[in-house]
């Protein structure tokens, strides 16, 4: 049996008035997981957790079989966190590349180079200066280039036109074709989530009410943002 990439057990995590809960949950390698709720539902609280950026009330996350607050280099040097509200070095692009390939045994320098080219990112430019969807073109060449073992991605795309969320559903498809890495997208556009994710984890108010196979959740005949609808009716 494959071991998982992400346990979670007995999570509760509070932020002033908001508490996450999340009994029990794992992601194995091979797969795309969504992450789907309303608005402040945990989303991200959760995707901050695993990343080891959130310090835990009760109850362990391991990624990778280790604790990512008490060894957060073993853990970050193996998982790719892509969220717009990451911070980025105000430099020319093309130096930030150069900056952050440094902390990555695995950095691929000609998949970043590929990334660049088809993300259309000029070089030199400085990070400040590019829109809002290039930001997130960054960011995602950023945590792709040392072709991560866990991807994490909290709305992936902010600021992204048509091309550019086709170019992401390709870069997730690539980064678990060889079926050791997975990745956990929490995203509002339900229908590339529904048709990204073989399993779904859905959060309302910071308690988990649904887990399992997104066909078996969602059906034949509905789409997921109808299903999630239904579900929220009293």
């Amino acid at each position: 049996m494959t071991d998982p990439l992400v346990r979670v057990e007995g999570l509760q995590l509070r932020r002033g008035s908001f508490e996450l809960n999340v009994p029990t949950w794992e992601v194995t390698p091979g797969e795309v997981v969504g992450v789907v709720g309303p608005n402040g539902a945990g989303k991200t609280t959760l995707l901050e957790a695993i990343a080891g950026l959130l310090p835990l009330d009760q109850g362990s996350v391991r990624v990778f079989g280790l604790d990512p607050r008490a060894e957060p280099v073993a853990v970050r040097q193996r998982l790719g966190l892509v969220a717009i509200a990451t911070p980025v070095f105000d430099v020319r692009i093309g130096e930030l590349i150069r900056i952050v390939s440094g902390y990555y045994p695995t950095w691929d320098g000609a998949l970043a180079a590929e990334l660049a080219d088809t993300f259309g990112l000029d070089l030199r430019k400085r990070a400040s200066k590019i829109s809002t969807g290039q930001g997130m073109r960054l960011r995602l060449l950023l945590a792709l280039a040392f072709r991560p073992q866990l991807l994490l991605l909290d709305e992936p795309t902010t600021g992204l036109d048509l091309v550019g969320r086709r170019q992401l559903m390709d870069a997730i498809g690539r980064a678990v074709e060889s079926g050791e890495s997975a990745v956990v997208l929490s995203s509002h556009r339900l229908g590339d989530v529904e048709r990204l994710s073989e399993r779904l984890l859905v959060i309302e108010e910071g308690s988990v009410v649904r887990h399992g196979g997104t066909d078996e959740l969602v059906g034949d005949d509905r789409t997921l943002e109808e299903a999630m609808t239904s579900w929220a009716a009293p």
